[in-house]
């Protein structure tokens, strides 16, 4: 088995770029930056390696799972990856010869099977170990292209062996990584907006949730950890929130995301869909919705009804016809009581159309 795939370099260069472009569309006006190259070397199990300039496709992420979490990494930060066997072994598929009797019959050869644990050090000595997502890596050197996939499972074909699963082994680069900090700043200029309770973001995409915190002036913040991504807003001023949002109605992706949620359940008993955003160039369908448990709870206190507003990330099937989760953050929660009312939900597109000033992505 290849570990890794040599590429044209026109190919890989315009594949790229293509990425690029539609990255940029995807995220509208609010703040995304394509990763830059950076000189590296990937070690591969079998002894060999690969040298260059190595880059992640435009718009995807570095996600890595934790115990009991997700966390997203900006690759410019990332000093070293080394994977690891965690546990492998030879697999047998079997098949049942008579419908409702336990006898199995094993069918075909057996197939090697490798779970990979991934440390990831950044900059700053920060070292995180769990299980990476599947990423693409792109490796440039001269007249010289190269694309290895970094994978959390190997599955192999029957008959092999698992000496013939080679697997990156360490991913170097030679700068030490870029140092955290507060790589997007805001400044929310809209009559709206002013007097904020709190105002918070959630990356497109992985839905992280950022805290902005104020800084400077009436309306200016900066939010923790964005790392270039884009990101909706939403600012709470108590009984009203404000969602940035885009103009034009989504009536079929709508009736699809209505459709999921009348086949599925949750603690949250009452969720009511208010605004759905089809992402086309990523294939992606978000939707904002106020989540309320409206039956009993354990809590004995005045105030016992949980609310949430959150945000929902759909992928589209095959056939574009039906939605499937592929995540969700949430902006603001809290617990009511049982006459109170949720907070009032206004959609608006002047937090969703920022333009960067300076540094400073703003309101128009």
């Amino acid at each position: 088995m290849k570990h890794h795939r040599h590429l044209p370099r026109a190919l890989l260069r315009a594949a790229v770029a293509g990425l690029a472009a539609l990255a940029v569309l995807a995220c509208g006006a609010v703040g995304f930056a394509a990763t830059a190259p950076r000189a590296g070397r990937v070690e591969f199990s079998d002894g060999s390696a690969l040298a260059g300039a190595i880059s992640i496709t435009p718009g995807s992420e570095l996600k890595i799972h934790l115990d009991n979490q997700v966390r997203t990494l900006a690759f410019e930060r990332v000093r070293e990856m080394r994977l690891e066997v965690e546990n492998e072994s030879l697999e047998q598929a079997y098949r049942m010869p008579e419908a409702g009797k336990a006898l199995r019959v094993a069918e075909g050869k057996p197939f090697p099977v490798r779970a990979l644990k991934t440390t990831v050090s950044l900059a700053g000595g920060e070292a995180l170990a769990g299980h990476l997502y599947t990423t693409v890596l792109y490796i440039e050197s001269g007249d010289d292209a190269r694309k290895v996939v970094l994978l959390a499972k190997q599955r192999g074909k029957e008959g092999q062996a698992l000496k013939d699963l080679v697997y990156p082994v360490k991913v170097s680069f030679e700068d030490p990584g870029a140092p955290a900090g507060d790589v997007a700043r805001l400044r929310l200029t809209l009559p709206e907006t002013r007097g904020a309770g709190g105002v918070v973001a959630l990356t497109l995409g992985a839905l992280d949730r950022m805290e902005a915190k104020p800084s400077g002036g009436p309306g200016e913040y900066v939010l923790p950890g964005a790392s270039g991504a884009g990101f909706f807003l939403a600012v709470n001023h108590g009984a009203r929130v404000l969602v940035g949002w885009p103009r034009g109605p989504e009536e079929k992706a709508a009736a699809m995301v209505r459709a999921a949620f009348t086949n599925s359940e949750d603690f949250f008993d009452d969720r009511r869909v208010l605004a759905v955003h089809q992402d086309e160039p990523r294939q992606l369908i978000y939707s904002l919705v106020m989540s309320v448990r409206r039956g009993k709870t354990s809590l004995e206190e005045k105030k016992s009804q949980p609310w949430r507003l959150e945000l929902y990330r759909w992928k589209l099937d095959d056939d574009g016809t039906r939605v499937m989760l592929a995540g969700k953050g949430y902006f603001f929660r809290g617990i009511d009581a049982r006459q109170e009312s949720v907070p009032t939900v206004e959609l608006s597109p002047g937090l969703w159309g920022l333009k960067l000033e300076g540094g400073t992505w703003t309101t128009q």
